[in-house]
This record gives C-alpha cells, structure tokens and sequence, in this order.
C-alpha cells in the first residue's frame, strides 16, 4: 500500500485561535505568578517586584528564541536549525558589545545602540550562513549547521578581540552575560523595545504560518500554490534577527531554547506552523520562566547566588541536538 500523500493542516478559525491564546496566556500568567514567589530571600515588595521583571525578561527571551527556533526549522526543513546553532545568537552578542564600546565612546543612549547593533550583528550573520549553504537556490540542511559552527567559531574570536578594549569591571559583568544571566534590573526602554520587537516577530511568524505549512510538501508545491520562496525565506532570517536580538540584547545568548521548544509543540500540536507560532512563543516563555526560578532557587542553596538560565538550557540541549543528529542519520540512507 502506498503512503498517503501529505496534506496541508485544517483551516485554523478565529475562535479556537482565541481559545488557545487564552488559555495559554492564562497558563503562561500563572507560572509567572508562581515563580515570582519562589526564592529564599524575605518577600517584600521590592524584591517581589525584581522578580517580576526578571520574569518578563525570561518570558520575552523564552518566546523571542522559541518562535525564532520554530522558523528556521520550518523554513529550512531542518530539525537542527535554530538561533545558536546557526550562529544568530552569537553574531548579535557580537552586535551588543560593539553597542557597549558605541555608547560609552560616544555617549549615546545603551538603551539604543545595544539592540540597533545586536540586530546589524544577527543580519549579517546570517547573509554569511545564508550564502555559504547555498547552493543553486537550494539550502543544503548539512551545510547549513556547519556553517553555522563555524560562524560560531568565528564570532567567538570577533567578541574576545573586542574585549582587550573593556575595563576589567566590565569584563566581568560581560562573564554573566555571556553566560545566559537574566538581569535583576533592566532599563525600562530596552525592555519595552525588546518585548515590541519579539512581539511583533511572533504576530509575522503566525502570519506566514501557512506559507510555511507549503513549504513543507517542497519548494515546487510551495511555489506553484502562490509562495514566493525566495522572499520567504529573507523574510524570515530578518524576522529572526529581529527576535533574536532583542533576546541577547536582554539576556545573552541562551542556547537550545530553540530546538528543545519547537520539537516538543510539535509532538504536541502536531505540524501546523499557525499553531506551532502560537505555542512555541507561550510555552518558550513558561519553560524559561520556569528554568530561571531553578535556576535562582538552586543556586542560593549551593551558595553560587544563581545559576544562569544559559547553562540550564544548554545541560538539557546538548544531549537533545545529539539526539535528533543520531536520529537524522538514522534516515539517510547508507
């Protein structure tokens, strides 16, 4: 018997769109509620407060990365893909500490220059990706996710050569950062710009959720139902540079959050990109609420303060990537 051919998703109505966005709000509001009473320092309102920031930080990181994550492999066909692997992340980290020397050099706003040159660093990171795996219009998915390590590579050494330019103190503050550290306390206007970048990333991504749902049967199916391929896919490296961005700009770069999120919606909610966009973002944004209050709480036990949210994430991703690698070469054909 031969395989049935692959269909496009349903038809996704207004009001169950509205449901699940109410009902995953709700959820998503409720661990934020719950983490920001976990801790063992005394709750008052300031600290209470502190945490409640840091949480939307979490969240706006969870969602930005998730959704971001979500796209790429979509759009590539390509479960490895997302934001880190691809070396996004660490070309817009490159971006914020050029944005750092900008603003202390020339006394500007960091508020202002940190995204504005995270989102340049992301942006001509993936051109370079983008045009090393090319070929012929058609992205080769294992040249990608090495272009992607060596990208990585690369950044790496760009942000220590930037470093012999900084103050010692402001080498340590960077330590944290590197490391996935959210922030106690955040400038107002960097948060706001973030959450409307991520934000309106998540509203596009949902959007051309059903130009993604074509792209899956192939580029040809894609193309002769009205997608334009090539347009899609600038779209949506600028889309997640945008995103990913604003979340180094905020928190560094986390890694993984992108491949473990996505993959688990999808065994949830199954392939409808519209879908995906809708839980990817929402549980991206509980997943990370939830790993920093780990995070927080464990390490005030073990007396390290806190452990950053980076390294959780990147314990739980390693193994995931070697998973789905084993897994992709399990369906090659030898």
């Amino acid at each position: 018997m031969s395989e049935a051919p692959q269909t496009l998703p349903p038809v996704l109505t207004a009001r169950k769109l509205l449901i699940q966005l109410a009902v995953l709000g709700g959820v998503a509001l409720a661990i934020g509620a719950a983490c920001s009473f976990v801790g063992l320092a005394e709750l008052s309102w300031g600290v209470w407060m502190a945490r409640i920031r840091r949480l939307v930080v979490a969240a706006t990181v969870g969602a930005g990365l998730a959704t971001g994550g979500m796209a790429l492999q979509g759009l590539l066909r390509n479960p490895l893909a997302e934001p880190y692997v691809l070396g996004i992340s660490s070309g817009a980290g490159v971006g914020v500490l050029c944005g750092i020397l900008l603003a202390s050099k020339l006394s500007l706003a960091r508020w202002a220059t940190t995204p504005s040159m995270a989102l340049l660093g992301a942006l001509i990171t993936c051109l370079v990706v983008y045009g090393i795996a090319q070929r012929r219009g058609r992205l080769d998915p294992y040249a990608l996710v090495l272009s992607g390590v060596i990208v990585n590579v690369f950044n790496g050494a760009v942000i220590l050569s930037i470093l012999l330019f900084f103050d010692r103190t402001e080498i340590i503050n960077y330590i944290g950062w590197s490391m996935g550290r959210l922030p106690n306390w955040i400038d107002p206007n960097l948060l706001v710009l973030c959450v409307s970048c991520v934000a309106a990333g998540v509203v596009v991504l949902f959007i051309r959720g059903s130009a993604f749902n074509c792209f899956a049967l192939g580029d040809e199916v894609a193309h002769s139902a009205g997608v334009g391929v090539g347009w899609l896919r600038i779209e949506t490296f600028a889309v997640v540079a945008v995103m990913t961005a604003a979340a180094v700009a905020l928190a560094g770069p986390v890694g993984f959050l992108g491949l473990i999120v996505p993959h688990t919606c999808r065994l949830l909610v199954g392939p409808d990109h519209r879908r995906l966009a809708v839980f990817s973002c929402f549980v991206g944004a509980g997943f990370l609420m939830l790993a920093d209050t780990v995070g927080r709480t464990a390490g005030q036990y073990i007396g390290v303060g806190d452990i950053p949210v980076g390294i959780l994430t990147a314990l739980a991703g390693g193994p995931f990537f070697i998973y789905l690698l084993r897994r992709r070469f399990a369906e090659v054909p030898s």
